[in-house]
């Protein structure tokens, strides 16, 4: 257990770490697009699948994924808060650039990403440090915020590194804030999705139409 709670502490380091050098290495030796795409492939099944699964194990992971009491109104509201970011700043300047293999890639990153995520970033944290509020819940912030500046030495956010960072901690202050006192992940779910899925031009990018988004 010592072992476990050592690694998960690790992680908002090792993960911004690991991955900038990842995607660095990646970026030397492939083309852009494979970069991107292999180093999120490496993040998903690494540290958003292997890593919850191997500190929770399977059934605690998938557990902590579909429990929590119900969200109040202001948790609700508070939730909505980066869903209506991501809509109005990205999903519907870009609209007419969706077709359906970008919806796909949208919707199929966007449930990928947000679950992992959630279990990453909230569930270890949650369940190992339920009633610590800077080990399970400021410190697992500062690693997830980080974390989005190391794709952006592939693909940088045309909002910039540091507004697309700011982007980032609102996401998951508010699903950490809903996790902590419902004490699970199912609130955080649908919302952090939906926030992901809004992404069109990193759809467009992952399927190799990046000559549109220069």
């Amino acid at each position: 257990m010592s072992m476990r709670r050592g690694a998960v502490l690790t992680a908002p380091i090792a993960v911004p770490v690991s991955m900038a050098g990842v995607f660095a290495w990646l970026s030397h030796r492939v083309s852009p697009q494979a970069a991107y795409n292999v180093g999120f492939m490496v993040y998903w099944l690494a540290w958003c699948t292997g890593f919850p699964i191997w500190i929770l194990g399977p059934q605690r992971a998938a557990r902590v994924l579909v429990q929590g009491q119900r969200p109040t109104a202001s948790e609700t509201l508070l939730l909505l808060l980066p869903v209506a970011g991501a809509v109005a700043t990205e999903l519907l300047p870009n609209r007419e650039k969706i077709d359906m293999p970008v919806a796909l890639v949208m919707a199929a990153a966007g449930v990928i990403n947000g679950t992992g995520e959630e279990l990453l970033w909230r569930g270890v944290f949650l369940e190992q440090f339920p009633n610590d509020l800077l080990r399970g819940l400021l410190w697992p912030l500062a690693g997830f915020s980080l974390w989005h500046l190391a794709p952006q030495m592939i693909f940088p956010s045309r909002l910039g590194r540091w507004r697309f960072l700011m982007g980032a901690a609102l996401v998951g202050s508010m699903s950490a804030i809903s996790a902590r006192r419902s004490g699970g992940l199912r609130n955080c779910l649908a919302p952090h999705i939906a926030t992901d899925s809004c992404g069109v031009t990193a759809a467009r990018f992952r399927l190799g139409r990046f000559q549109d988004e220069e």
